[in-house]
């Protein structure tokens, strides 16, 4: 069965691990690079990660949406 682009997946979800990759998570966060989407809505521009829960920890579980082209 083909992915479809608007179903979530579980095996793509970026989990930080670490003290480097969770930084990361916030720093695309503070950039707008990774958002929530709202139900039915869309990936604003500039913005390439949706952002999908949080650990217990409050660092963002991402999704890669979008390729960024700059």
């Amino acid at each position: 069965m083909a992915h479809e682009p608007d179903k979530p997946r579980h095996d793509d979800v970026i989990v930080p691990t670490d003290a480097a990759s969770a930084a990361y998570a916030h720093d695309l966060v503070r950039r707008g690079e990774a958002v929530r989407i709202p139900p039915g809505g869309t990936l604003p521009p500039g913005a390439t990660h949706e952002i999908v829960g949080e650990t217990p920890e409050g660092v963002p579980l991402l999704r890669r949406r979008r390729v960024a082209l700059f």
